[in-house]
């Protein structure tokens, strides 16, 4: 090869290899987008798969909870498991004003419904 020939095929061989480059960076942009896409498929699904497995553990540690409040014997007033709700009646026997005012309610309720009841049978 003469140098007048090399440097012709290195010209050829720079400009082919410049053309490759615009080609792979096209390319490249291309994958880069449908890559995101996948990631962000797949990060939903793996989402959607740890909520599911972050909830029976959860549900798990609840009941483990409330056995340890219950060998500790705080069970069922100190007991502070998270989404535990103590409904035992702290004045047995005895009725709080909150008590008082919802059975009111309802005595005045009922007795509102059977007045209607009456007129609505007196026709």
């Amino acid at each position: 090869m003469t140098w007048d020939e090399l440097l012709t095929h290195m010209d050829d061989v720079s400009s082919n290899g410049h053309a490759a480059i615009k080609d792979w960076r096209k390319m490249s942009a291309i994958q880069q987008k449908v890559h995101v896409h996948r990631v962000a498929e797949v990060s939903k699904a793996c989402v959607a798969q740890d909520l599911t497995h972050r909830v029976k553990f959860q549900n798990k540690l609840h009941d483990v909870c409330i056995d340890m409040c219950k060998e500790l014997g705080a069970y069922p007033e100190k007991c502070t498991c998270p989404g535990y709700s103590d409904t035992t009646d702290k004045t047995p026997g005895a009725m709080t004003w909150d008590e008082l005012l919802t059975y009111m309610d309802d005595v005045s309720s009922q007795g509102h419904e059977a007045i209607k009841g009456w007129r609505a049978g007196a026709r």
